[in-house]
């Protein structure tokens, strides 16, 4: 074999090599990229699903009383005049008894 064809097959891998490598690397990048767009889509369909229900909430707190009071009494703890308020002392741990006493053995003689 000549050695312009050698040098010519050399190149010839060698742009065949090169040719694959960026072929594959570019294909794996697509692939990332696609698997990022469909987690930042479900995480955007979890979010347009909060809004909505959020929106509700504060529709029914605009045109509701009984909601507003709810919520009120639910989130800030607000009582009416006409009710008494009843706290309760918190339960608080107590230590743990000491373990049970072991007899002494006895002493042999």
């Amino acid at each position: 074999m000549k050695p312009t064809s050698r040098a010519l097959l050399a190149a010839g891998v060698a742009l065949v090599g090169i040719s694959l490598w960026g072929w594959w690397s570019g294909t794996r990048s697509v692939r990332e990229a696609q698997a990022a767009l469909q987690q930042l889509e479900a995480r955007r369909a979890e979010l347009e699903r909060r809004n909505r229900t959020l929106a509700r909430q504060i529709e029914a707190l605009r045109r509701d009383a009984a909601a507003r009071e709810r919520a009120a009494r639910e989130y800030l703890g607000v009582v009416s005049p006409e009710e008494t308020v009843v706290l309760l002392p918190t339960p608080t741990a107590s230590p743990p008894p000491p373990p049970p006493a072991t007899p002494a053995l006895p002493r042999l003689r």
